[in-house]
């Protein structure tokens, strides 16, 4: 173990004495001499005190930015020159840029901010780990924030505006995910087969946009992209979705037939009836679907109406999102093969189908055909009510608006 610096007298031409200095690198290896311009070891002890605190101890590193220096314009969508140089090689999207934006500006730079970029080392990025725990931030949260911080801090050695990467093998913190309880086959029953119009409120566009997210595992963006173009018999094509940043191409750019049992697909031309070729979950004709927000408020006021209290809702993590493990679960459980339900889901590697899955291996297998076990009422007879195959299924009572001259993207 040596001292950041050490001292030497030297006698100049003049005849003065005066004290240098050696500094080390990252790599201890020696660097200098350089001139303290003072007379005695004291003062020059204080000299070098004073440059190391600042930063400037080894001449050759004192251009290195701070870390808020270093961030300026580093997840700008047009700016960055890191997201030029891996659009070269990935399709990235401005979410991902944004999303990395968001935890910058909120978590890395009020903390990191001030640090010269070669001093964020694996022991200060530890003491932030304890920072953020005592915050009662959970292990999952602070792993997503590091992983910003590891991706600028790589890229920064990469380019040489350090000498390495010092975060290289710091580990992340354990995972802590909390397990989901996901909707039971029951309580689909409760929210679907029964009285709809009642737990839904009488809402045809949230109660069928659930209900389409819950038998194939759509993301609520793409449920929302979903136009009558693209509705056929027996089958939905899923090529894009609709979010902040508009209509565009789905997370994992994976366009595909996703079969559909005739109830919902009756479902969806009732909806067809009125927005036509467009947005088939929209309030305007199709022109543009209703809001993330409005979908999400339904599905919780349905929760609601079933017996759900906010807390539990809460606890159990449910919101549309979990219609993704539920489908996982119920087709796996009907004894679809992995591969038959990333067909299904859009799922581009086993290990997230797995994570999607919650289901007993016992039970594995013994609920064959699994859509239209829960789709299928219970076995009641209920006075004046219609026979024939369209018994039971929501009318529409949307008001149909006049034709609207709206392109859609291609």
């Amino acid at each position: 173990m040596h001292n950041d610096f050490t001292l030497f007298k030297r006698t100049v031409p003049s005849g003065k004495t005066v004290v240098y200095y050696y500094a080390y690198d990252h790599d201890g290896k020696r660097l200098g001499p350089w001139t303290t311009g003072e007379p005695n070891l004291t003062a020059a002890r204080n000299y070098c005190n004073r440059l190391n605190r600042e930063g400037k101890l080894l001449p050759g590193l004192k251009d290195i930015p701070t870390f808020a220096e270093f961030a300026v314009d580093f997840w700008d969508w047009d700016k960055s020159q890191y997201l030029r140089d891996r659009k070269k090689r990935y399709n990235l999207t401005k979410s991902y840029a944004d999303k990395n934006a968001r935890v910058l500006n909120y978590t890395l730079i009020p903390y990191f901010g001030k640090f010269r970029l070669d001093k964020i080392t694996a022991e200060e990025v530890d003491m932030w780990f304890d920072y953020m725990l005592d915050g009662e931030y959970r292990h999952t949260t602070i792993n997503g924030y590091y992983g910003t911080l590891l991706t600028m801090i790589t890229y920064a050695a990469k380019k040489k505006v350090i000498p390495f990467n010092p975060l290289a093998e710091l580990e992340r913190l354990v995972n802590d995910r909390k397990k989901l309880e996901i909707i039971t086959p029951e309580e689909f029953k409760a929210l679907f087969v029964k009285d709809w119009k009642t737990v839904w409120n009488d809402d045809l566009v949230v109660y069928t946009a659930n209900k389409l997210a819950a038998l194939t595992g759509m993301r609520c963006g793409e449920v929302l992209g979903l136009t009558g173009e693209y509705l056929f018999e027996g089958n939905i094509f899923l090529n894009a979705q609709y979010d902040d940043y508009g209509y565009r191409e789905t997370k994992t750019k994976i366009k595909h037939h996703i079969p559909l049992a005739a109830e919902l697909i009756a479902d969806l031309k009732e909806l067809m009836n009125v927005n036509g070729t467009g947005f088939l979950f929209s309030l305007n004709g199709g022109a543009t679907p209703v809001s993330r927000k409005h979908m999400y408020n339904g599905f919780n006021k349905a929760l609601g109406n079933i017996g759900f209290t906010k807390e539990q809702i809460r606890e159990r993590g449910l919101n549309m999102h979990a219609w993704r493990h539920f489908c996982n679960t119920e087709l796996q459980k009907a004894g679809l093969s992995i591969q038959q339900v990333q067909a299904v889901t859009g799922h581009r590697s086993t290990r997230m189908t797995e994570w999607y899955t919650h289901f007993d291996p016992s039970q594995f297998g013994k609920v064959p055909e699994a859509q239209a076990n829960l789709l299928r009422p219970e076995p009641e007879k209920r006075p004046g009510r219609a026979d024939g195959p369209a018994a039971g299924r929501p009318s529409l009572t949307l008001v149909k608006l006049p034709e609207q001259g709206t392109s859609l993207p291609a």
